[in-house]
């Protein structure tokens, strides 16, 4: 009975797949920004940043005015459907470890760790390179879908 499950399930799948492929569950002719994700991460970001002098009382700094540039850069390439937009992510991804580091390593005051010890830094660095490369590896495997997303919509509006 469970083989029989299993395989009715599977199928289901399949044939789900074939017959919506990537949209929405309740329109099926309306296609999902594979960069969605990021785009809800990106909306988060800039309402944290903005927000961040009033709930904490601190003034903004450098970073904070970059990150929520970038974001919002993003945002308008996100809404306009360009290729660039996936780009830009790419870009992005590495930068804030490496600025991180770089200022962690300079003495920047906030980045500074309250405990200073090897393990806590391996640790970070581990931390920070896997979701680096689970970060990279689904921009990846999202471009050919994305780079259909824009292609389609840019059709339909033609």
């Amino acid at each position: 009975m469970r083989e029989l499950i299993e395989r009715f399930g599977y199928r289901f799948q399949v044939w789900r797949k074939e017959r919506y492929g990537d949209h929405w569950g309740a329109d099926p002719a309306a296609p999902r920004n594979p960069l969605r994700f990021v785009a809800i991460v990106a909306i988060m970001s800039v309402i944290l940043g903005a927000t961040e002098p009033f709930m904490f009382r601190r003034a903004f700094d450098a970073l904070t005015i970059l990150s929520i540039s970038v974001a919002l850069v993003f945002l308008i390439l996100y809404q306009s459907k360009s290729r660039w937009a996936w780009h830009w992510v790419v870009a992005w991804v590495p930068v804030p470890s490496l600025l991180y580091w770089l200022l962690r390593f300079s003495g920047y005051a906030p980045y500074q760790p309250r405990v200073h010890s090897l393990a806590g830094d391996l640790i970070a660095v581990l931390f920070q390179v896997v979701f680096l490369a689970a970060a990279l590896v689904w921009l990846l495997r999202v471009r050919e879908r994305y780079f259909g997303y824009i292609h389609d919509a840019t059709s339909q509006q033609t």
